[in-house]
């Protein structure tokens, strides 16, 4: 059994400018099952958590029904947003190494995205965070498959994303390929 090992470091990966080398935290090769157990939580949290917003709702279930749909059709433009802009422009210095060592367990919980969904609960409500939720949980299931487990994905995104590792100025889309078309960034 692979053993925790968590260390600072400063050192800066191949390839990247001196002052983008930041304090960070690294776990070094926990492997296949922990990068699992990340992911695999983080899909089970998001999904028991839209359980909640659903069951506490005082809407129709027509309404609800709408609102869920809105949810996982609205993550999908956020999703594409945040890999583009700020993974690959304001935040880029940890998404590189992630670019540079795929199939490396990715341990990182984006905690960010949960104070968004806070925010979207408090604006839109209860029923579309819900369904950007469950469709949070499938970019989480997507992308851990998409270096650990290709064989559990539609080739087609599995494609998409592997190629997006080789060029990564193309193919953002990681849960659905739609963006990458309207935007022009899909690689062809």
């Amino acid at each position: 059994m692979p053993q925790l090992l968590i260390t600072l470091d400063r050192r800066s990966a191949a390839g990247f400018h001196p002052y983008e080398a930041a304090l960070r935290l690294t776990v070094q090769r926990l492997g296949w099952p922990n990068s699992a157990i990340i992911y695999f939580g983080e899909m089970l949290a998001a999904s028991l958590l839209a359980t909640v917003p659903l069951a506490i709702s005082r809407l129709p279930m027509s309404s609800d029904a709408v609102l869920f749909t809105g949810g996982i059709v609205g993550w999908t433009p956020a999703e594409y947003i945040a890999h583009r802009f700020v993974l690959h422009g304001f935040a880029a210095t940890e998404h590189r190494l992630h670019h540079a060592n795929p199939d490396d367990a990715v341990l990182t919980i984006f905690w960010q995205i949960w104070i968004c969904f806070a925010l979207v609960y408090l604006i839109v409500g209860c029923a579309f965070v819900a369904g950007a939720l469950v469709a949070y949980s499938w970019y989480l299931f997507v992308h851990h498959c998409a270096h650990h487990g290709p064989d559990k994905l539609p080739l087609s995104l599995l494609k998409h994303h592997q190629s997006h590792h080789r060029f990564a100025t193309r193919n953002y889309g990681v849960s659905t390929t739609l963006w990458d078309h309207v935007f022009g960034t899909m690689l062809r």
